[in-house]
């Protein structure tokens, strides 16, 4: 017997919907297994190049960019990997005892889980949506000093102290002196360990490269853009367009002088390269020295800091601690850092590499890898703690 008209159009149109209902269902659950999949894409990542490359996949292309930014053609920054691959090399020792492997070490006389640090970096609501918050908790996960980036932050410093990790504030000393002042002279009761103070900033190159960028992009691809670069700390709810420091170029070691007298905490001088700079710090009272050259981001053609460190610590000889950032890739690098006299080494674009690829999670990924690199490595060199390690595990070098 035919299907009456009108049976048969209800039974077709239960059919389409029910249809519809599976493949619609079908393209959710797709959608969430390649969601989910990009989520946790990091953890195949076996080196920080891949983290770097997967870092690019996942941003927009101006965002990665900034981070990425090198001036002129980024001959320091490749000369810092050369000098890294190149110019050192380990020397393994065997048949050592190294059932246990410490990588604690001491800075300004406390004790630290590990000799890595993250250096200070801004805006990082560029790689993730919760920014600096979530790079605090990483580095409270990876039991790792965070240090604060207080005006080039996308998060209140309120919400980032709520981390519970050791914590290093950094300043500009082109804050505006209401403001420096005041954070300066309250950093030791909001629990901050040191000052870091970038000292090698005499112009905005960065800014003038990447703000027309990120004008345009802000306007037609990037709509959120704007809303990343807030500065809470600042007021400010837009910085791309509006100047957000004093003249760069009229810091001087004043400046150090000043900051000296508001705080107790150790001051470290970020941006040091030249010997000379070296007793300049300390004559103004620094605490410590940042061998640096900003990640290349300043001066293209200037030397790789890892190779400038010697110098530094030989004319520091002893009277503050020393640090080293810049190109280090892997706990290989660490560890030759360390060798050459560095206390403790600063990573930058790696932990926001590691941002990007899974907030908080991929920044504690990232610290973890560093430092199970490290281990792995002190142990093929026959030392079992981070005071034992100096130039004898470097071949040949003198």
């Amino acid at each position: 017997m035919p299907i009456p008209q009108k049976q048969f159009y209800v039974c077709l149109l239960v059919t389409t919907v029910a249809s519809f209902v599976v493949i619609r269902r079908c393209l959710q659950q797709k959608k969430k297994k390649l969601e989910k999949e990009q989520k946790e894409a990091y953890l195949k990542c076996k080196t920080l190049f891949e983290f770097e490359a997967l870092a690019k996949q996942l941003m927009k292309p101006h965002r990665f960019y900034y981070y990425d930014y090198k001036a002129g053609q980024g001959h320091t920054f490749q000369a810092s990997r050369d000098y890294y691959n190149k110019q050192l090399k380990i020397i393994p020792r065997v048949l050592m005892h190294v059932t246990n492997v410490s990588i604690k070490t001491t800075i300004f006389g406390s004790t630290y889980e590990s000799p890595i640090i993250i250096a200070p970096s801004a805006f990082h609501c560029l790689a993730h949506n919760d920014g600096e918050v979530a790079t605090a908790r990483g580095a409270t996960e990876a039991d790792c000093i965070y240090t604060y980036n207080w005006l080039y932050s996308n998060m209140p410093e309120q919400e980032v102290l709520k981390s519970a990790g050791p914590k290093f504030l950094h300043v500009y000393l082109t804050t505006p002196s209401e403001f420096l002042e005041k954070i300066v002279s309250e950093a030791e009761i909001k629990g901050y360990r040191a000052i870091v103070a970038t000292c090698d900033h005499p112009t905005d190159r960065v800014r003038k490269t990447v703000v027309p960028i990120f004008d345009e992009a802000s306007k037609t691809v990037d709509h959120d853009l704007t809303q990343c670069m807030c500065m809470p700390n600042m007021n400010l709810k837009d910085a791309i367009n509006k100047p957000t420091s004093g003249v760069s170029g009229s810091v001087t070691w004043a400046h150090i002088d000043l900051i000296k007298k508001l705080t107790q905490l150790p001051i470290i001088c970020k941006g040091i390269l030249s010997p000379i700079d070296a007793q300049l710090a300390i004559k103004h009272g620094a605490n410590g020295i940042v061998v640096s050259n900003h990640g290349g981001r300043q001066v293209d053609t200037a030397p790789p800091a890892i190779e400038c460190l010697e110098d530094i610590v030989n004319v520091v000889n002893g009277r503050v601690e020393v640090f080293v950032d810049t190109g280090i890739r892997s706990g290989t690098d660490v560890l030759k850092a360390l060798a050459l006299g560095a206390r403790a080494v600063f990573i930058g674009r790696p932990v926001l590499f590691g941002l990007a690829c899974g907030g908080s999670d991929g920044v504690q990924t990232v610290l973890n890898m560093l430092k199970q690199e490290l281990t792995d490595d002190m142990a093929c060199c026959g030392v079992t703690s981070i005071d034992q390690i100096n130039k004898d595990i470097l071949y040949k070098h003198t």
